[in-house]
């Protein structure tokens, strides 16, 4: 699960500010959107619609069947269009998307929802789940799934699910690009080759939730607990917003990679917050 309040203040101004003096990456404020949205618990960039989807859970109980979730749209100017686009949903977390469907997580099923018409058209129980929590797509449509209480990542092929890893612990966020699985667990930023997990960077705090590649060889990766770090290749990482002082959660973020801007969900706050990330 993934959440943030405000990832704004004073505090964070300076600590912004220091980062940008010795040469670091950093995350500069662009806008907040009115607080109408529903418990959003992630963000998805859209860039053919240009617009944002968050994934509604909309109550205080992250994990029921209660039928209150939805998904909400939003434009880049952070102005809200629909707080409620899609309803029908129970708690979504996790999104994806290909062509004109937006793939979401929802408990145990995976949701399929007609991005024109705006409404579900598919959902698939998850065989033997426990808590479905993160989603990704990848290039050629394969959806990639994970457990976060089982420590596994599932693939979904044609309405197959084939289970592609086990045995990890803390198992949240996950991410499939450039030929490319990634995701996180533990504290760390990990990859998929050759069927086997290899670690690309750990000591990540706050319990990791998101991750976004921003290049080739980096990557942003947000923290339940408020942490949002730079996470390159080689096995840095760069601490660039910290929420905890003030209570900040950084969420299961979206991220737009050709203007380098990154979206964070305010979860119980009710809000997007948009950053311009500085290289």
């Amino acid at each position: 699960m993934k959440l943030i309040y405000s990832l704004a203040g004073a505090a964070l101004g300076i600590a912004l500010s220091l980062y940008a003096a010795a040469g670091k990456p950093e995350l500069v404020k662009l806008w907040q959107s009115e607080a109408s949205l529903k418990v959003p618990e992630s963000v998805l960039y859209d860039a053919g619609r240009k617009v944002l989807y968050t994934s509604n859970i909309d109550g205080d109980k992250p994990w029921e069947d209660d039928g209150k979730g939805s998904i909400g749209k939003l434009g880049l100017d952070g102005k809200v269009i629909n707080a409620e686009w899609v309803t029908g949903l129970n708690a979504p977390k996790g999104m994806g998307m290909s062509g004109n469907f937006l793939y979401v997580t929802d408990n145990d099923d995976v949701v399929t929802i007609d991005i024109e018409a705006g409404k579900i058209i598919d959902r698939l129980p998850v065989p033997n789940a426990a808590t479905i929590n993160d989603l990704a797509v990848s290039e050629n449509g394969t959806i990639y799934i994970t457990d976060s209480t089982k420590g596994e990542i599932h693939s979904l092929i044609n309405g197959v699910f084939t289970n592609v890893v086990k045995g990890l612990t803390g198992l949240n966020g996950v991410h499939h690009s450039n030929d490319e699985l990634v995701f996180v667990a533990d504290g760390q930023l990990n990859i998929l080759k050759k069927g086997k997990v290899k670690k690309i960077a750990d000591g990540m705090e706050g319990h990791v939730d998101g991750v976004e590649r921003i290049d080739q060889d980096s990557w942003l990766v947000s923290c339940w607990r408020g942490p949002v770090y730079h996470v390159t290749r080689k096995g840095k990482v760069t601490l660039l917003l910290d929420g905890r002082p003030t209570e900040t959660s950084a969420a299961d973020l979206g991220y737009d990679p050709v203007n380098k801007i990154a979206y964070f969900p305010g979860f119980w706050k009710n809000f997007v917050v948009a950053y311009q990330l500085k290289l």
